[in-house]
């Protein structure tokens, strides 16, 4: 999760449709490895999100704007607390020195 401001190659597409955050969250990713959801909760009616972003990294989920805080929660790792503001949320990668490439984070 990347303040939005801070990021200049994933611009919000000018179509972008904003979704609320149900109280009961939002699925945004499920991990290949476990299989355990990593989920967006929220106040009703503090957050939007969305998927409609532009990323030349290829990596964004989508944009969240939080007016309140919000968390993103995993089983295992429990929750990250977001402050209130515009975030980019992408997936993680990691070096592989094996093979001396990028791959995408399999959590």
């Amino acid at each position: 999760m990347i303040p939005h401001a801070l990021v200049d190659d994933a611009p919000i597409a000018p179509h972008a449709r904003w979704h609320p955050v149900p109280a009961a969250g939002l699925e945004l990713l499920r991990g290949t490895a476990d299989g355990h959801p990593h989920t967006l909760v929220a106040d009703q009616g503090t957050c939007s999100w969305t998927p409609d972003v532009r990323d030349g990294q290829r990596l964004a989920l989508g944009v969240l704007r939080a007016a309140a805080p919000a968390y993103l929660i995993h089983p295992e790792h429990g929750g990250t607390g977001v402050a209130p503001g515009t975030y980019l949320i992408r997936r993680q990668r990691e070096r592989s020195h094996a093979a001396e490439q990028d791959r995408l984070v399999a959590d």
